[in-house]
């Protein structure tokens, strides 16, 4: 019994908790409509059909997924490898399209309004607030590495801060990387604002270094408990409304996103947008290149074509993307 509690421990760990959730949320969607595993084929294949035009394909391709894993956790084969489901799926997409809904990037005059204080905040909820959020946009952040962050995991040096990312969704064994986050100065320096924060917790936590790095703040300024991945949406969709900003495709990946456009346009390489956010292709990374500006840059200029016009503007665009 020792043994078989250790295996399915371990069985349990394979995925990521969100990913468990996210499968059993799907599972039930399935039995809900009158799947159940084992399934055949056509089965899958008529959840599919029944779905599709009310869900998007990256959803329906999600069900599928939980349906293969359930599968294969009772040791079945799974219905979601045959040909009859793939090829369901792929009319689905012709018919229904296939393009996955994106956030909007924080652009940089948004992420300077972010990190202005607001008087009608608690001053230590508005200094976390703003520490999040311009930490979670210079690092390219997911949010669960963000709210992961230990004062622990940060070394700071004369040109910033390192900060020791010790597992993600891409690197769910724990291989961890290193962001560095640059010194900018003025108000949008993410460093500063840090700095800032870290004596607020150290006054509250003096033995507190492996202790969370973003806590809860009550409205009068207690600490709380570590914040949840779901919170940093909740943060910056208030900011955007206490300062009477859309938050219309907005969503705590907006940061990341935004920060992916701003050093793709200002023509950081790919390599080191690459390193920075932890993605694991560049096809990755183009994808969460984002502007609303379609021409924000000319590629036949770049390319150097006469334009009639000098090149030093977009020669003048930097975008110091840090890395180690």
């Amino acid at each position: 019994m020792k043994t078989k509690s250790k295996v399915e421990r371990y069985l349990q760990q394979a995925l990521a908790s969100n990913t468990r959730s996210a499968y059993a949320s799907d599972l039930k969607h399935f039995r809900a409509w009158g799947g159940r595993v084992p399934a055949t084929p056509q089965v899958v294949a008529q959840y599919l059909a029944d779905c599709a035009g009310t869900m998007r394909a990256s959803t329906l391709g999600r069900r599928l997924a939980a349906i293969r894993h359930a599968h294969v956790a009772v040791g079945k084969a799974s219905p979601t490898d045959s040909a009859l489901v793939k090829r369901t799926l792929r009319g689905i997409k012709r018919v229904h399209g296939s393009a996955v809904k994106q956030a909007a990037p924080i652009t940089s005059d948004m992420l300077r309004k972010l990190a202005k204080p607001l008087p009608e905040l608690n001053p230590v909820r508005d200094l976390r607030d703003r520490c999040l959020l311009l930490l979670g946009f210079a690092g390219g952040f997911r949010r669960s590495e963000l709210v992961s962050l230990r004062p622990c995991d940060l070394k700071i040096t004369r040109e910033g801060v390192l900060m020791s990312v010790r597992s993600s969704k891409t690197d769910p064994t724990g291989k961890g990387r290193v962001v560095a986050i640059r010194k900018t100065g003025g108000r949008t320096c993410p460093v500063a604002v840090l700095l800032r924060w870290l004596a607020v917790l150290r006054r509250a936590y003096p033995e507190g270094a492996a202790a969370p790095l973003f806590r809860s703040v009550t409205r009068s300024g207690r600490l709380g408990d570590r914040l949840t991945a779901a919170s940093v949406n909740d943060i910056l969709r208030r900011r955007l409304k206490l300062l009477a900003i859309s938050t219309s495709g907005i969503s705590a990946h907006s940061l990341r996103a935004g920060l992916v456009t701003a050093a793709a346009v200002a023509g950081s390489p790919l390599w080191a947008i690459q390193r920075q956010t932890g993605h694991q292709s560049v096809s990755s990374v183009h994808r969460y290149i984002r502007t609303a500006d379609q021409f924000a840059v000319d590629v036949l200029e770049v390319a150097g074509a006469p334009r009639g016009k000098s090149k030093e503007g977009a020669r003048s665009l930097t975008f110091r993307v840090g890395v180690s």
